[in-house]
């Protein structure tokens, strides 16, 4: 009989280097390369006897850099040396050691291949990148657009998929910006052009800028728009917007709130904590706890606080009365480690961490039956629940929810060791 070998050994890690002005990254037979000068070009292959075939990279290839801090006491130390030795340490940079240090080498050398104004105006959305790189190289002049209206451009570069004839036809940058809204299907008007300059980058990406065109086009024909007040419009804020039943629950006042919330920009949160307390709400039909209105984000948690007692109450004795329905959940996507980050496999465990974080986890239930939606137990750096959520089958999994108890926010190490951990496991899949 075969031993079945570890998972290291039966797939090849994803490797990264800059080499030839190209980034290229290889996992096992699968090789990319992508190059940003003087053409943007981007191309894949399977097999070292594959044709090269082009293709739109949806992960983010421009981080924001950040240069090591310098060490002043060993500068001060070594002051008197670098006279003697300043090119030698200037030409040789240490060979990175390990697959981060040589991940992070090869995005930075990426990076500089670019020209400074396009790797400032990249780098604040997280993916899709590469076609706002081919729209800012292919039409030099838009670059005072994305720093004008980031938003626009960037929406106006997924509209075009990198597709180099439309972008040298259009020439964009000659285009007034309310006259280019017209081509995203919006109004050329400038209250629009002020609705855009308030969306955040760092809230854009190739998978929801629909949603947000969306979002903006109803409020722009809206009697009365609730996005016209708000200081800037994130994930949060459309996320709330495009959920009607979370739209008709808050105020203006609220959605400045989460407008104001910078971890709304990355993930939208608050909208789970809104539909979670009104779907508890109508599955434990007692209108005595029944809030429709949530005027500010402490009288949602209230509310919601008050209703995950009783759902978790009411949800234990469903368990104990139908006590297979805890043994059908799936296996977890990723194993967990021992002590630090540990799968909860059963509904009553989901019960259970309901009841000491002070969440509503325990409403998950149906969800990680069904295979959309994974929670883990977050024991280091801090005490800590963790959903992994994934659109379709075919998706990856991502973070969905990260939150200390009573869905407060985790700290920067604790978001730090799970996306690290996360990142490690990918690779494998």
């Amino acid at each position: 009989m075969a031993i079945p070998m570890p998972l290291s050994a039966q797939t090849a890690a994803l490797t990264y280097r800059f080499a030839g002005g190209s980034l290229q990254l290889v996992k096992d037979s699968v090789e990319m390369r992508i190059t940003a000068r003087p053409v943007p070009r981007a191309v894949m292959r399977r097999g070292v006897n594959g044709q090269w075939q082009p293709f739109s990279p949806e992960f983010r290839l421009v981080y924001p850099y950040r240069p090591k801090k310098r060490n002043t006491s060993t500068e001060k130390r070594n002051k008197e040396q670098l006279c003697f030795d300043f090119f030698e340490q200037t030409s040789k940079q240490p060979e990175p050691k390990t697959p981060s240090e040589q991940r992070k080498r090869a995005f930075e050398q990426f990076r500089f291949s670019l020209p400074k104004p396009v790797a400032h105006a990249v780098e604040p959305f997280r993916t899709h990148q590469w076609p706002y790189i081919v729209f800012l190289s292919e039409d030099t002049g838009a670059i005072d657009l994305a720093q004008s209206n980031s938003a626009l451009a960037f929406l106006l570069a997924q509209k075009m998929n990198g597709d180099i004839d439309l972008i040298r036809s259009l020439n964009c940058s000659t285009i007034r910006q309310r006259d280019l809204l017209e081509l995203l299907g919006l109004p050329a008007s400038p209250n629009a052009v002020k609705i855009f300059r308030k969306i955040s980058p760092a809230s854009l990406t190739g998978d929801n800028w629909q949603s947000i065109l969306r979002v903006v086009k109803q409020e722009l024909e809206a009697p009365k728009s609730r996005i016209n007040h708000l200081p800037k419009i994130n994930s949060g804020v459309v996320e709330i917007l495009l959920d009607p039943r979370a739209s008709r629950s808050v105020t203006p006042s609220f959605l400045t709130e989460v407008a104001e919330d910078k971890s709304e920009n990355y993930r939208s949160r608050i909208v789970h904590l809104i539909t979670s307390t009104l779907r508890m709400q109508d599955e434990i039909h007692t209108r005595r706890h029944n809030c429709e209105t949530f005027s500010n984000l402490a009288r949602l948690r209230q509310v919601h606080d008050e209703i995950s007692e009783i759902y978790r109450r009411r949800v234990r004795q469903l368990i104990e009365a139908d006590q297979h329905e805890a043994d059908s959940f799936r296996s977890p996507p990723f194993p967990g480690i021992a002590g630090k980050i540990e799968p909860i496999t059963s509904a009553a465990g989901l019960v259970d961490e309901g009841e000491e974080q002070g969440n509503c986890v325990a409403s998950y239930a149906s969800r990680v039956r069904q295979g959309h939606t994974f929670i883990y137990r977050v024991l280091y750096p801090q005490r800590a629940t963790l959903s992994l959520v994934r659109r379709s089958p075919l998706a990856e999994w991502e973070i969905g929810e990260l939150e200390s108890r009573f869905n407060t926010d985790v700290n920067e190490d604790t978001e730090d060791y799970v996306a690290a951990w996360l990142e490690r496991h990918r690779d494998f899949v």
